[in-house]
């Protein structure tokens, strides 16, 4: 049951992948005034912690699910190189599209040391929920401006939030990639839960189908569809 692919759970990162799509969309089409809202009040705050939490869940489970025999050796190269490669794309590109607002580290920046850093908590699930929740409260609760400089900006818990495209601290979002590990313990560890995830059909419909293909891709489609998405929008706009 261990060694087996989930596709339920390729089919919820790519419905995470479509929540961040129609995100973006809208902060699109607000800078180029077809709508008027305000991004990071009301109602976008919790789609943004949706869409956020829903990724790094599925991080946490997949780092449970690749690594509880031993570290995969392989896999944490390969996954190194496109993170860090994808990372420094959004880096760089956010300079050209928002300089005042470039992204040092996002969420893709954040998934990469995550990934490192959550080895550590591979098979301990009761640790692994004890220090997510932790490091999430201290995250949400704690400001101190020790960390406040961009050298350590990314560690959370600051004072002052320096503006950026995208922006995902370690303290809390780290939390809940263990929070992730925790859960992907328990879904191993049970035959019923393992065999009735494995049981549920995400191809009975196209848009099941193609929502299970969106999450087997979910880097690549993140990487182009903003600059594909407000690229059109220029254009459009003239």
């Amino acid at each position: 049951m261990n060694n087996v692919r989930y596709p339920v759970i390729d089919w919820f990162r790519g419905f995470a992948i479509l929540l961040m799509v129609i995100y973006h969309l809208c902060y699109d089409l607000d800078v180029f005034g077809y709508i008027d809202t305000v991004f990071g009040t009301g109602y976008w705050v919790p789609f943004r912690y949706v869409i956020v939490i829903s990724f790094l869940l599925l991080v946490g489970l997949s780092l449970q699910f690749v690594h509880y025999k031993k570290i995969n050796v392989k896999n944490m190269k390969v996954r190194t190189l496109q993170l860090g490669l994808a990372s420094a794309v959004v880096t760089i590109s956010s300079y050209f599209i928002a300089p005042q607002k470039a992204t040092l580290f996002g969420i893709l920046h954040l998934i990469l040391l995550a990934s490192w850093l959550g080895l550590l908590f591979i098979n301990r699930p009761k640790l692994s929920a004890i220090a997510g929740t932790t490091i999430f409260a201290l995250g949400h609760f704690v400001e101190t401006n020790l960390f406040d400089s961009n050298w350590l900006h990314w560690v959370g818990m600051v004072e002052y939030v320096r503006p950026a495209l995208d922006y995902a601290p370690l303290f809390p979002w780290f939390g809940v990639v263990l929070w992730g590990i925790a859960l992907g313990y328990v879904i191993q560890s049970n035959v019923f839960i393992s065999r009735s995830l494995l049981n549920i059909n995400v191809t009975q419909s196209k848009f099941n189908s193609f929502l299970n293909w969106a999450g087997k891709h979910s880097l690549i489609i993140y990487l182009i569809h903003q600059p594909l998405m407000y690229g059109v929008l220029m254009v459009v706009s003239g």
